[in-house]
């Protein structure tokens, strides 16, 4: 199971959670104002709180549901990051996809050598006609 480390700085009230050695945005999570720090890994934890109340030995987490609502959050960062990327790719430029379909220099160098320039021209062309001019 998880690693999990949440602590809130008592001074500015500003808290740090940590799951599996990431750190994620704590306001998400609702924690109790007088909690100061929870510790779990595998199956056990603790709990520290900010108020005089005895620390707390916890063998169950889930109540805090740290680990649906991370995956939840990274999946969500998933998602918009591969749609900022197919927007990305379906905004690109004649120029730009003809850029990443030609052979390389060294490729249409080789092709000249072997085929004349008619067979390199043949190539080209069809990148090109692929994708014409806007």
């Amino acid at each position: 199971m998880s690693k999990i480390i949440y602590i809130k700085d008592g001074e500015n009230s500003k808290s740090q959670l940590t799951i599996d050695g990431v750190q994620v945005d704590s306001s998400n999570y609702g924690i109790d104002s007088n909690i100061h720090a929870i510790q779990w890994e595998g199956s056990s934890g603790e709990i520290e709180y900010n108020d005089g109340t005895p620390n707390k030995t916890i063998t169950d987490i889930s109540s805090f549901d740290f680990t649906t609502k991370h995956a939840t959050e990274k999946k969500s960062n998933a998602d918009a990051e591969a749609q900022a990327e197919a927007t990305r790719i379906a905004n690109r430029t004649y120029a730009e996809k003809r850029a990443d379909e030609y052979p390389s220099t060294q490729d249409q160098l080789d092709k000249i050598y072997h085929s004349g320039i008619a067979g390199w021209k043949t190539t080209i062309k069809a990148v090109k006609d692929k994708y014409p001019k806007e």
